[in-house]
């Protein structure tokens, strides 16, 4: 699930993640992503880190309530790190492993 406006996720993004065999749903702005957790099938979330600290706060406690991972990620890469939402396979594994809490490659 991708928690953020629909810039975040870009098509190219989209479709590399689904060339990789993961479907991924949203992105979901944060007043419509509480309703759809409860009626997701998912195994984690991306969200945008670009949302102000009120706002990154409650969305991380409505995904604790329901017991599923989270991490914050930015559309471009930082000096200061972090992850990114990108169509790059290595930034893919590295977020699913971070998801999934595996070091195993996840993806050719």
């Amino acid at each position: 699930m991708v928690v953020g406006p629909p810039p975040f996720l870009m098509p190219a993004v989209r479709q590399a993640w689904g060339q990789a065999g993961i479907d991924l749903q949203g992105p979901y702005n944060t007043l419509e992503f509480a309703s759809r957790v409860v009626e997701a099938n998912v195994d984690g979330a991306i969200i945008d880190v670009h949302y102000d600290a009120p706002t990154l706060l409650s969305v991380v406690e409505v995904l604790d309530a329901f017991a599923m991972p989270a991490l914050f990620a930015g559309g471009r890469t930082s000096p200061t790190g972090g992850f990114v939402l990108s169509a790059d396979p290595g930034t893919i594994n590295a977020i699913v492993r971070h998801l999934m809490g595996s070091e195993e490659k996840t993806i050719q």
